[in-house]
């Protein structure tokens, strides 16, 4: 684990101070998870963007759900599986 060092108001830091060794350990653990969440819906919305710009992209090119499972050479029951009501 690393050590991160962040600017916070000072009467969060002298409330973190006078907190007792367990309540340090809490407070870190909501942080991290906090910092975690965070950074990985940032990190999804991202990768999101990228596959709607694809998405988009392959459609305008003439990309059909029915011509992508043609080409991976899914089966029917796959195709219902992964695309649902969009499939025919």
């Amino acid at each position: 684990m690393r050590t991160l060092i962040l600017p916070v108001d000072d009467s969060i830091a002298e409330s973190y101070d006078s907190a007792g060794p367990q309540e340090k350990i809490k407070i870190n653990s909501s942080v991290n998870m906090l910092l975690e969440r965070f950074l990985k819906k940032n990190s999804n919305e991202a990768l999101f963007n990228v596959i709607d710009e694809l998405s988009d992209e392959a459609a305008s090119n003439g990309l059909t759900i029915e011509k992508l499972g043609e080409l991976m050479e899914w089966d029917e029951e796959t195709m219902k599986n992964l695309f649902g009501e969009a499939y025919k």
